[in-house]
């Protein structure tokens, strides 16, 4: 049993399966919302309500909160995708 354990927390099971079973909930969670209808219910609905951004707003309406805010979302999945698959700027 010890080698199961083992092998469960090594790093290369441990962090894909937990981002697996993070990444799953999520998306069936939003999915159920959009499909039954309650698009109120989704985590991009919370997040436009909390941020006070009203959907289909113009891009030159943006503060520079909202720029700053992309920017670095950008550089993360940027820098994510380079990581991950590609293996760069891993140090």
């Amino acid at each position: 049993m010890t080698g199961f354990f083992r092998w469960l927390w090594s790093a290369t099971v441990y962090w894909p399966l937990w981002l697996g079973i993070l990444a799953g909930t999520l998306l069936l969670r939003e999915l159920w919302a959009l499909t039954s209808g309650r698009s109120k219910d989704t985590l991009s609905y919370w997040i436009w309500a909390h941020l006070h951004i009203t959907a289909s707003e113009r891009v030159s309406q943006w503060t520079a909160a909202d720029f700053l805010t992309f920017g670095v979302w950008i550089v993360l999945v940027l820098w994510l995708t380079f990581h991950f698959w590609l293996h760069k700027f891993a140090g």
